[in-house]
């Protein structure tokens, strides 16, 4: 799976820093592209902070694809994201509530894991995500991974490390309309 990029190489560079792989002037599997060039693409970004970015890719991607995996590793300042599609990861970003707010309220149809330790309020971050299924991934447990992922991605910040590692637990299943499932 790879990613194109159409436009400015200053948004080149943020979309870079967010997504695993992505080629400069050409098309790819999905195709991302700046506004500001008059070309088509599944996903146009308007803004070009990092933030900003980082929210328009993590919500339009899973829309164009359907479906993946969303790791959420929850914190006190920073939180960190990774999505995976078919077993391949895409995007990972560091972010602040207020992003990831808005990511977790614009996704559909994606398989959301969030980690789950004694120090994470994860009412707050299942509360945005309406009428769906999470799966809380007991950190202990996925660290298990966190070697073998920080090998592989030497470059991701240890938030998004752990936030791809919830990506390959089951963890327990909730529904968040009321019925529980083990």
């Amino acid at each position: 799976m790879r990613l194109g990029y159409i436009g400015r190489r200053g948004i080149y560079d943020v979309v870079r820093r967010i997504a695993f792989e992505v080629g400069l002037f050409e098309r790819g599997d999905v195709t991302v592209v700046d506004a500001g060039v008059r070309e088509r693409g599944e996903v146009v970004l308007r803004c070009g902070d990092y933030r900003c970015v980082a929210t328009e890719l993590f919500t339009s991607i899973p829309r164009v694809l359907g479906g993946g995996k969303l790791g959420v590793d929850l914190g006190a300042s920073k939180n960190g994201l990774a999505y995976v599609w078919r077993g391949t990861p895409l995007l990972h970003a560091v972010l602040d509530w207020g992003a990831v707010e808005k990511i977790l309220k614009g996704i559909d149809g994606v398989e959301v894991h969030i980690g789950s330790s004694p120090y994470v309020d994860v009412k707050k971050a299942t509360s945005l995500l309406g009428c769906g299924e999470v799966r809380l991934v007991d950190e202990l447990s996925a660290s298990w991974s966190r070697r073998w992922l920080r090998d592989k991605y030497p470059e991701l910040e240890e938030d998004e490390i752990d936030a791809l590692s919830f990506t390959y637990h089951d963890g327990v299943r909730a529904s968040l309309c009321g019925n529980s499932h083990p």
